[in-house]
């Protein structure tokens, strides 16, 4: 068994990494700037909370316009994007009303590699 005195000086190095490593998880990704080649808008901005994916992965709707996701798969999730967190549901809807224009990515902070965004434009 190693000594306590040997272990105390790993203790500080590895409470850092550990604090390192939890800001690299899953959080609400910055609002970037919609790109010149966004598609059109979209008719219904409805999004299916789905097993590890969002369907559709991206939308793109004008200012002011509501978005709402919906849970449809048979694991828990959130939706977490700048300004808007849906909190871990398992079944139910969210919805966020978008009042800038920007790209808004989000993420479930659950399950790494699942994420989308909501491409804002003006209104017309």
């Amino acid at each position: 068994m190693i000594g306590r005195s040997l272990l105390r000086p790993l203790l500080a190095p590895l409470a850092l990494a550990a604090i390192v490593l939890a800001g690299c998880a899953n959080s609400a990704p910055a609002v970037a700037e919609v790109p010149d080649d966004v598609g059109p808008v979209s008719a219904e901005p409805v999004v299916a909370v789905l097993d590890n994916v969002y369907d559709p992965v991206e939308v793109v709707v004008e200012v002011g316009t509501e978005v709402t996701w919906v849970w449809e798969g048979r694991a828990a999730h959130d939706v977490v994007g700048e300004g808007f967190d849906s909190g871990v549901q398992g079944t139910g809807t969210f919805t966020h009303t978008f009042d800038e224009p920007g790209a808004y990515g989000y993420v479930c902070t659950l399950h790494p590699g699942m994420d989308g965004t909501v491409y804002v434009v003006p209104a017309e």
